[in-house]
C-alpha cells in the first residue's frame, strides 16, 4: 500500500497536523487523498494516541470548511481563464449555466451530500466558484456539510472503538470497509448510467 494511503502510518507519523493538511487539501484543492477513512481511523485511534476527541473533531471541521472556501476561490480564478480560447472550450457557458442552476436549486443538499462522496467533495466547491454560486449561501451550506461530515466520521470511529475495543485487531479490514462504503455511491451511479445508456 503506498505510503500516502497507509492511514495508520499517516496518523501515527504526522499526527493531527498531518490530518489537518490532508483534509484541507482534499476539501477543495487536491482530490486523490484518503479523507473518509483517515478521519474515521483517527477517531478510532484517538484514545490510544491520546488525541482529545473534541479538539480532533473541531480540527477536522476547520480543515474541511477552510479547504472548501479555498476551493470556491480557486473556482472564481479558473472562471476568469475563459478569456483564453483554450479554456473557453473547457468552461463552456452552457455547462456553467447548467451547474449554476443546479446549485441554486439543490445547493444545500448538494453541499451536504457531496461531503460524503470522494472526489465530488473536492470539486463541488470549485464548481460553485466557477458558476458564481451566491457566496453567503455557499458558506452556510459548506459550514453545515463540513460539520455533519466531520462529526459523523470522527465520532463514529471514536465510539465504535470505545464500544468494541477488539476492533483495533481488525483495523485494516475496517479501513477497507470505510473506503468501499465511501466509493460505493460512485460505483452505483456509474452502473446506473451504463444501464440507462
Amino acid at each position: 500500500m503506498p505510503q500516502l494511503f497507509d492511514i495508520t502510518n499517516i496518523i501515527t507519523t504526522y499526527g493531527q497536523l498531518g490530518i489537518f493538511i490532508i483534509i484541507f487539501l482534499e476539501s477543495g484543492i487536491f482530490f486523490p487523498l484518503p479523507g473518509d477513512s483517515l478521519i474515521f481511523t483517527a477517531g478510532l485511534l484517538a484514545p490510544i494516541l491520546n488525541f482529545n476527541i473534541i479538539f480532533l473533531t473541531l480540527l477536522v471541521f476547520v480543515a474541511a470548511y477552510g479547504g472548501g472556501i479555498v476551493g470556491y476561490y480557486i473556482g472564481i480564478k479558473l472562471e476568469h481563464l475563459k478569456r483564453y480560447a483554450f479554456f473557453r472550450k473547457i468552461f463552456k457557458q452552457e455547462y456553467i449555466n447548467e451547474a449554476h442552476n443546479f446549485l441554486e436549486k439543490h445547493g444545500l443538499s448538494a453541499m451536504i451530500l457531496s461531503r460524503f462522496v470522494p472526489v465530488v467533495r473536492t470539486f463541488l466547491p470549485i464548481v460553485a466558484g466557477i458558476t458564481h454560486m451566491e457566496y453567503f449561501s455557499f458558506i452556510r451550506y459548506s459550514f453545515l456539510g463540513a460539520f455533519i461530515w466531520s462529526t459523523s466520521f470522527v465520532l463514529s470511529g471514536y465510539y465504535l472503538g470505545r464500544i468494541f475495543p477488539q476492533i483495533h485487531d481488525y483495523l485494516i479490514y475496517v479501513i477497507l470497509l470505510v473506503i468501499f462504503l465511501s466509493i460505493l455511491p460512485g460505483i452505483v451511479h456509474y452502473f446506473r448510467r451504463k444501464k440507462i445508456l
